[in-house]
């Protein structure tokens, strides 16, 4: 039986944490700064602010004038937002791309780089989801082997890199949040009148949410400590 991949995410970074990713088949933004429509990708701008999301559903998490909300979405063709695995590739894109810079630049070689990732979503034959990352390095004007040495000598530094290599800890809170919510019920929820009680009414799905979609797995972030120049 082969492993063919359920979904691919395509993202390639240019200019490390100071240039920007492009994300192929990506959701299009109300603000986008550029957009490829030959190709189908998007160069996402600065997103949803707040006030962009009055009478949005994401509205009711109560972004302030300074966040940055972006739309999330199922891996599929319908999908209306990012997905995990855009996300991650994303992150890894431009870390690696950032640290492949700093390698570059303290080695005194003024090439330009890039840093293409994909990120495919396969069954685990152990149950549920699994994600198979893949990177590919460009160095500009560079040999091959000198570039694949430069390469390894940023992945092995790469904060994002060393997570999916398995020399990462990610650290899985709970948040308890049965306090608060019993003393905000207290003090700030006046009972309507008239109001019918309806058990578990607010844990019911609408009638037209999306269809289910195949669980992806969590991938807890990593903290980004850059890299001293």
């Amino acid at each position: 039986m082969t492993d063919d991949a359920l979904y691919t995410a395509r993202v390639d970074n240019s200019g490390g944490t100071s240039g920007h990713v492009r994300v192929h088949d990506g959701p299009i933004l109300p603000c986008p700064d550029t957009a490829d429509t030959a190709s189908g990708s998007h160069t996402a701008g600065s997103g949803l602010v707040g006030s962009d999301l009055a009478g949005s559903d994401s509205a009711k998490s109560g972004p302030t004038g300074s966040d940055v909300v972006l739309p999330t979405g199922a891996p599929t063709p319908s999908g209306s937002g990012f997905n995990p695995e855009q996300f991650l590739a994303m992150a890894w894109a431009t870390c690696l791309g950032e640290t492949l810079r700093v390698v570059l630049r303290e080695r005194r070689l003024p090439h330009e780089s890039s840093v293409s990732v994909e990120v495919e979503l396969h069954r685990d034959p152990a149950g549920g989801y699994r994600f198979v990352p893949r990177a590919r390095v460009t160095i500009e004007q560079m040999a091959a082997d000198e570039a694949r040495e430069i390469a390894a000598a940023a992945h092995a530094r790469c904060p994002v890199s060393k997570l999916l290599t398995g020399q990462g800890e990610p650290v899985l809170e709970i948040v308890d949040v049965a306090d608060a919510t019993d003393t905000s019920r207290a003090t700030d929820a006046p009972a309507a009148t008239g109001a019918t009680d309806v058990p578990g009414a607010t844990d019911r799905p609408d009638a037209g949410d999306a269809p289910e979609t195949p669980e992806t797995p969590s991938t807890p972030g990593a903290a980004h400590t850059p890299e001293p120049t």
